[in-house]
Formats: structure tokens, C-alpha cells, sequence
């Protein structure tokens, strides 16, 4: 059985993740200014490309943070010798 603060843990980051990816379409979207007689298949586009964009943010993110924990956790075996 999972621990507690382990379960919350993993709620509050699968929300961190997909409020990540909606925000990154978003601005995507957003920043593509289409005027306003473009084709849905356009708009689509510019979205569907958001999407892809903000999903790769997150495994970068999360290796990152991999990373930094890694360097540090060395850092601490390295001044506890």
C-alpha cells in the first residue's frame, strides 16, 4: 500500500503536467495570430502542433529535474565522505 503523501504526490504532479500541456497549446495557439477567415483545418494545425510542442516539455522537464537531483545527491555522498 502507497503512502499518503506518495499518492497525493503523484495526484499534484499529473495536474502540474496536464495544466503544462493545456497552457502550452494555448499559447501556441495564441501565437499563431490566424486571421480571421482561415480554414478549421488550419486552425487545427496550428493546435495540433501546440499539443506536440507542450508534450515534449514535459520528459524535459522531467529528465531535468532527474538530472539536478542526481548532481546533488553526489554532491551530498561526496561531502558526507
Amino acid at each position: 500500500m502507497k503512502h499518503p503523501v506518495e499518492n497525493s504526490l503523484w495526484k499534484y504532479t499529473s495536474m502540474m503536467i496536464v495544466g503544462l500541456i493545456a497552457a502550452g497549446t494555448l499559447i501556441v495557439a495564441g501565437a499563431a495570430n490566424l486571421p480571421a477567415g482561415s480554414s478549421m483545418l488550419a486552425t487545427f494545425f496550428i493546435v495540433f502542433m501546440g499539443a506536440i510542442i507542450a508534450l515534449q516539455l514535459v520528459p524535459g522537464l522531467m529528465l531535468f529535474a532527474a538530472m539536478i537531483k542526481g548532481i546533488y545527491a553526489a554532491l551530498r555522498k561526496e561531502k558526507e565522505e
